[in-house]
C-alpha cells in the first residue's frame, strides 16, 4: 500500500554526492562522541571479568566516576535497576583495546559487566552499522552484511555481499543493497531472511534514492533529492510532509517516521566543557508521520530549550516497543556548552505534552535504549552512568556502569534469567 496524503509538498534539492558526504560527515562525528563513551568504559570497567564488583548498582558517582556537585544536588541516587527488567545491553565501541574492539555486555538482570568478541563490528561510513531484528542483531562484519542471534551465541551469519543494508517492514528480514556501477549508477535491492532461505526478488532503485533507511508498510524510506520519501518500485517517490532531511530522523519502525523540521545548525563553544567546535542540528519541531494513514503529530520544542536534537536513524531506540511513546533530547541553553535533556512524548495521545526524564541531562550524542518489554526508558544517568525509567510508575533505578555516548546501543532480552 502507498500513501499520499494532501500537501506533501517536495522542497529544496540536495544532490546525491551532497547527502553522501553529509552522511559521513555525521559518521565521523559520532566517532567522536564514542571516543567518550571509550574512556568512560576503561575509566570505569577495569576487573571487567569481575563484573561490577566494588561498584554496587544503584551507585552512580562511585570511586572512578566522580559527579558534578551540581548534578549530586540534582538527585540523589535511586534503587538499583531491577533485575526483573529482564533486559541485557549490548554497547559498542567498548574501548577494549586498540580503537573499537569487543562490544560491552551489561546483563541488568544480574548484574554482570563483560566483553564479547561477537558481533565483531567493522568500522566505516556505513549507517546503520548495526540494527536489530527480531532476535537477531545484524552488523557490517569484514565487509558484508552479517547476523548473529542476540545472545551473541553461536557463528555469525552472512548476509549477503555487501555491507549496505537497513531493516525491512517484513519481520525477520532485511533488506540489502548492491551499488553496480558506483554511486552514479542503478543500486540492486533485495530482502534477505536473518534465518536463511531464499532471498526476495532483486528490484532497481536510482542512484539518487539513497541513502535507504528502512522498509515500512508503506514502501522503502529513503533519501531522494527532495528529502525523505516513501518509494515503491514502478511508482513515483511519496514525499514526507515538510520534506525533511535524513539527518534529521530521531527514529523510524515499520509503521512510524519520526523527524525534525525547521533545524539550524549548530555548534558548541571553543570552550565548551564537552566536545569544543562539536556540531549537531537543534530543531524547531519534531514529527511523527503514520505511513499508513497519513496522519501526522508535531511536538514543538519544549518552552525554555533551544530545540529538538536529531541523532540520525538507526542509531538510537527512541520509539518504544508497539510503538506508543518516543523518547527525544532537547538542547539546553546556553547552546554553545552542548547539554541535552531527555524528554518523553505520547505518540497515541498527541494532546500530551513532553514529560521531562528525572535526572537525564547529558552532553550531545547520548543513547536511549527501551528495556527488552518497553516498560522501562534506558538513558544517561548522572555521573554519566546508566539509568532507567519506569513509565507506568514513574520510578527510577541506576547502576554503576558507564553510559551512554556509544555508537550502538542494543537492549535485549535476557537469557541468564
Amino acid at each position: 500500500m502507498r500513501i499520499a496524503p494532501p500537501g506533501w509538498p517536495p522542497e529544496a534539492r540536495t544532490e546525491p554526492e551532497a547527502l553522501i558526504k553529509e552522511a559521513r560527515r555525521r559518521q565521523r562525528r559520532r566517532w567522536l562522541a564514542a571516543g567518550v563513551a571509550v574512556a568512560a568504559v576503561l575509566a570505569g570497567v577495569a576487573g571487567v571479568t569481575a563484573g561490577v564488583a566494588g561498584h554496587p548498582p544503584g551507585r552512580p558517582g562511585s570511586p572512578g566516576h566522580p559527579r558534578s556537585q551540581g548534578a549530586a544536588r540534582q538527585a540523589a541516587a535511586p534503587a538499583p535497576i531491577p533485575r526483573s527488567i529482564d533486559t541485557t545491553l549490548v554497547m559498542w565501541p567498548a574501548g577494549f583495546g586498540q580503537c573499537c574492539g569487543p562490544v560491552a555486555v551489561d546483563d541488568l538482570s544480574t548484574g554482570r559487566l563483560a566483553q564479547s568478541e561477537q558481533p565483531a563490528i567493522g568500522t566505516g561510513d556505513f549507517q546503520p552499522l548495526a540494527a536489530q531484528v527480531g532476535r537477531w542483531l545484524v552488523y557490517v562484519g569484514d565487509g558484508v552484511a552479517t547476523a548473529i542471534a542476540d545472545d551473541l551465541t553461536g557463528r555469525p551469519r552472512v548476509l549477503g555481499p555487501t555491507p549496505f543494508f537497513a531493516p525491512a517492514a517484513a519481520p525477520g528480514r532485511v533488506w540489502l543493497f548492491q551499488f553496480r556501477h558506483g554511486l552514479q549508477g542503478p543500486v540492486r535491492a533485495w530482502t534477505v531472511p536473518v534465518t536463511g532461505g531464499p532471498p526476495g526478488p532483486p528490484i532497481t532503485l536510482p542512484a539518487a534514492y539513497l541513502p535507504a533507511v528502512r522498509g515500512t508498510d508503506a514502501g522503502l524510506l529513503l533519501q531522494v533529492p527532495q528529502g525523505l520519501a516513501l518509494w515503491n518500485p514502478g511508482s513515483p517517490p511519496r514525499m514526507l510532509p515538510y520534506s525533511p532531511s535524513i539527518s534529521d530522523g530521531f527514529d523510524a519502525t515499520a509503521r512510524l517516521v519520526a523527524y525534525g523540521t525547521g533545524c539550524t545548525s549548530q555548534a558548541t563553544a571553543p570552550d565548551a566543557a564537552y566536545e569544543p567546535n562539536a556540531g549537531y542540528d537543534a530543531c524547531k519541531m519534531l514529527r511523527i508521520l503514520n505511513v499508513m494513514t497519513g496522519k501526522l503529530i508535531s511536538f514543538a520544542a519544549p518552552p525554555g530549550t533551544a530545540g529538538w536534537v536529531p541523532d540520525g536513524f538507526n542509531l538510537v531506540g527512541a520509539i518504544s516497543p508497539g510503538d506508543q511513546m518516543i523518547a527525544a533530547y532537547a538542547a539546553a541553553r546556553p547552546q554553545g556548552q552542548g547539554r541535552i535533556r531527555l524528554y518523553l512524548l505520547p505518540i497515541t495521545r498527541p494532546s500530551g505534552q513532553p514529560r521531562a526524564v528525572p535526572s537525564s541531562d547529558a552532553y550531545l550524542f547520548a543513547r536511549t535504549a527501551w528495556s527488552a518489554k518497553g516498560s522501562w526508558l534506558l538513558y544517561q544517568g548522572p555521573g554519566g552512568h546508566l539509568w532507567a525509567y519506569q513509565l507506568a510508575s514513574g520510578k527510577t533505578g541506576a547502576s554503576s556502569t558507564p553510559c551512554c555516548q556509544y555508537t550502538v546501543m542494543a537492549a535485549v532480552p535476557s537469557r541468564s534469567r
